[in-house]
């Protein structure tokens, strides 16, 4: 969205003027920061749902992989912060919001897939699983920041 000839005082300005863009670039990247711990969260509470479904092999196989990714998330994340405070770059606070919200989905994914049946009727795993789609869109669509690290972090040409 652009606005055209939009007078603002400048009492009311966020940050230096003309600086706007960057503005939202911080907000938005506190925001990812923000997202990464709450999907960390809810990824540990939904392989605990997962363990709890007496899974088979298969599932087990499955359950290994995302307690590997929720392990690789927060160790990222702890390595972001790191670097944040030391005042160097963190291009990890992109990759965190995308592993984050894509493992949070499979995480709820393979709990319905534990339940078997029993998932169809259950209202709150319904609710999880929505919530775990829904982490793909807020704080920036997983599509966005698939392109904001091929661009920004790759140096691969926009698309």
């Amino acid at each position: 969205m652009f606005l055209d000839d939009v007078e603002v005082p400048a009492e009311n300005l966020l940050g230096p003027l003309n600086g706007g863009w960057n503005v939202a670039l911080a907000s938005l990247h506190h925001e990812r920061q923000m997202i990464w711990i709450m999907n960390w969260v809810e990824i540990k509470r939904g392989l605990d749902a997962v363990r709890g479904a007496l899974p088979t092999d298969d599932i087990c196989a499955e359950l290994g992989c995302l307690l590997a990714d929720a392990e690789a998330l927060r160790a990222t994340g702890y390595r972001a912060l790191n670097n944040e405070l030391a005042g160097r770059p963190s291009p990890e606070g992109d990759i965190l919001k995308l592993l984050g919200s894509v493992t949070l989905q499979r995480v709820w994914e393979l709990a319905a897939v534990a339940k078997g049946q029993g998932s169809v009727s259950d209202p709150d795993l319904l609710f999880e699983r929505q919530d775990a789609l829904a982490a793909t869109i807020y704080g920036g669509t997983s599509e966005v920041q698939r392109n904001i690290v091929a661009e920004r972090l790759l140096g691969l040409p926009k698309g």
